[in-house]
């Protein structure tokens, strides 16, 4: 498809702003480059091979027709030619062939295998296949063999087969499948070999509509368990206290909960966490769909999964690799721990960097990126040729390429390299099954809907009444206040917010005054940030002595306010803080604020109110009907306990709008 349609929200909104990115595909064909020109400089490290693998290992991977050529290393060109293909001759023959390009790809990225007298010619079937960056030099190592090989018995109807593999991000073929958009590739792959079958679900789910996409799993090529990456100075502190840390520890940690005495959690403050892009990888979507599912056992549910993506959101890094760009610790004494598959942590310590990274393996067990071979596609043919395809990828060679690489074998059998030295554990760690694909489906509808930003004007009464007391030496003012600095913390810098507070008569003869105007918390104005004005500002509010509740005025011009500078790129929302009812005899009727409020709806310009009544006296029918007329919601509390409960629930709510 040429032209972009509209793409699902679980996808990215544009393709790669520059060539070479990390949405362009980059192609390793199936034939060598005439040209030669000698053989490049090795990389400066390479793994030490290790020992050869035991014989269960040999037998890990998908079920598959091999055929005896899988398990070398190439073909020469010694067998007669069948008449169904036509053979060339080639520069680079078998293992030198797959050293070339191995060496090639580790320097350049691209590189090209060379043909011995392999299939090739018109009636050759030529199955294009899509991999994962990650193992996509494996694969592309195991198409050379497939493609040099001269042996007769791998034919479909009499046809020989070739593969061209390019290394493609799995969310532009995802992207590519659903039938709404190209993120950087335009043709459907023959054979998808993702990071994760997590992407099977949104895939199948978004091209409903078109009928068009058949996925057959043939298998899975490698496991790579979801594991937390700190620095290795880290992980020292933390075994010298005895600490072996769960994902709740580590979650909670870095959404600045509290923990428990005797816990043996991470204290606040000590990490910052790292997660590849939950819309565009598949370590990030597992990260997600984790989160979800440690948190379905906690009482606070949904808004407990609500403070967990607030900390992810705000440690989002583009990719994996870039979740180690700055893995060491920061200004304000906070170390790294990055959320990333343990090949990732293979390949970083392989680098030889400054400060290696050690694999934490949490106790309740983890995802496993298990990198799927998946056919594509309604042609019999070419899925009797994609399970040849299948048998070289599960060939000895292959799975040597593969450990070499840092991956696993489809059940868990570590590479003979890992160790405490590489930082790795090559024990199994305890699998977590994964999510049916509905619920991953939910799942990333939530985050969709949480990851945007927050564009919100919140509103707090200062009537007379709320200096009523609500609790020994606690106003109803002062629960108020706490309750909302609660909430601002769990709010990202990037978050829009403005804070007014209202009465009758405040200021100039109107019922509200603006204390901090709406703009982002992180934003510095003059020597404060914006949320360090917010802040100064809650130390300072005060009920107004006698002062009544001009609460429909104050809707009104809240909702005109924040209408009129709305922002597409955020959820824009009013949250009124009240005790009371509208006792405003010079102010609109409540009719005449609905009436306003249904005139200047606009579904292009949505702005939802949020109406928080705390207290007895509350009008909750008169709440209710505002925040109805603006698609937003009315919550009550009684009880300073319900106070922080209930403001939750509003964030919360976002998970569940507009069906809750």
């Amino acid at each position: 498809m040429s032209e972009r349609g509209e793409v699902p929200e679980w996808v990215p909104r544009e393709s790669p702003r520059h060539a070479g990115g990390p949405g362009v595909p980059r192609v390793f064909l199936g034939m060598s480059d005439a040209g030669g020109g000698g053989l490049p400089r090795r990389p400066a490290f390479q793994p030490p091979p290790p020992p050869p693998p035991e014989d269960h290992q040999d037998q890990e991977g998908p079920e598959a027709s091999r055929s005896p050529r899988h398990g070398r290393a190439g073909s020469g060109g010694g067998h007669a030619l069948p008449p169904h293909s036509r053979r060339r001759p080639g520069l680079l023959i078998g293992p030198l062939a797959g050293a070339v390009g191995l060496t090639l790809l580790a320097t350049f990225g691209v590189y090209a295998f060379a043909t011995g007298s392999g299939c090739g010619g018109d009636d050759a079937i030529t199955l294009n296949v899509a991999a994962e960056p990650g193992i996509a030099p494996a694969v592309a190592a195991a198409a050379g063999r497939l493609n040099d090989a001269d042996d007769t018995d791998d034919t479909v109807g009499g046809r020989c087969v070739r593969a061209e593999v390019t290394a493609t991000d799995p969310v532009a073929v995802a992207t590519l499948l659903s039938g709404r958009g190209v993120a950087g590739v335009t043709r459907r792959p023959d054979v998808w070999i993702p990071d994760t079958s997590l992407w099977i679900g949104p895939a199948q789910a978004a091209s409903k509509t078109t009928g068009q996409t058949r996925i057959i799993p043939q298998g899975s090529l490698a496991a790579s368990p979801l594991v937390v990456a700190v620095p290795r100075t880290l992980a020292g502190q933390l075994k010298s206290q005895g600490a072996q840390p769960s994902w709740a520890d580590l979650l909670k940690a870095a959404s600045g909960g509290t923990t428990e005495p005797g816990d043996a959690a991470i204290p606040a403050g000590l990490v910052k966490l790292q997660v590849p892009d939950p819309n565009r990888t598949g370590p990030g979507m597992a990260t997600l769909l984790l989160a979800n599912a440690l948190q379905a056992r906690s009482p606070k549910g949904t808004t407990s999964f609500t403070g967990v993506v607030r900390a992810i959101r705000e440690g989002v890094s583009p990719s994996v690799k870039a979740g180690f760009a700055s893995f060491r610790r920061d200004r304000q004494g906070r170390y790294p721990i990055a959320l990333v598959p343990e090949q990732a942590v293979y390949e970083y310590n392989a680098r030889g960097p400054g400060e290696s990274a050690v694999a934490l393996y949490p106790s309740e067990g983890t995802l496993t990126m298990d990198h799927p071979v998946l056919f594509l596609g309604q042609d019999g043919a070419r899925e009797r040729a994609s399970r040849l395809l299948t048998s070289a990828l599960t060939a000895k060679p292959t799975r040597d390429d593969l450990r070499e690489r840092g991956f696993r074998t489809p059940g868990g059998v570590a590479p003979a390299s890992f160790r405490e030295k590489t930082g790795l554990d090559p024990r199994p760690p305890r699998a977590i099954p994964p999510p049916p694909p509905a619920e991953a489906q939910k799942t990333m509808q939530a985050w969709a809907r949480l990851s945007l930003s927050i564009r919100m004007l919140s509103i707090i009464d200062v009537s007379g009444s709320m200096e009523d007391k609500v609790a020994p030496g606690i106003t109803r003012l002062q629960s108020t206040v706490r309750t909302a600095q609660q909430g601002l913390a769990l709010l990202p810098d990037d978050t829009e917010l403005g804070q007014w507070v209202f009465s009758t008569d405040l200021q100039n003869g109107q019922d509200w005054r603006e204390l901090v105007g709406v703009g982002p918390l992180g934003e510095r104005l003059g020597s404060a940030t914006r949320r360090q004005l917010v802040l100064s500002a809650f130390a300072q509010v005060r009920p107004k002595k006698n002062g009544d509740t001009g609460l429909y005025d104050t809707v009104l011009a809240a909702y005109r306010k924040m209408k009129r500078s709305y922002k597409p790129e955020f959820v824009n929302s009013v949250l009124i803080w009240t005790d009371g009812k509208n006792d405003d005899p010079g102010g609109p009727s409540l009719q005449a604020t609905l009436d306003a409020l249904r005139r200047e709806v606009d579904p292009d310009r949505p702005v939802l109110v949020f109406m928080y009544g705390y207290g007895k006296g509350v009008d909750a029918g008169a709440l209710r009907q505002i925040a109805e007329a603006t698609r937003g919601d009315v919550l009550i509390a009684e009880t300073p306990d319900e106070v922080q409960q209930k403001f939750l629930q509003a964030v919360a709510r976002r998970v569940c709008a507009p069906d809750c």
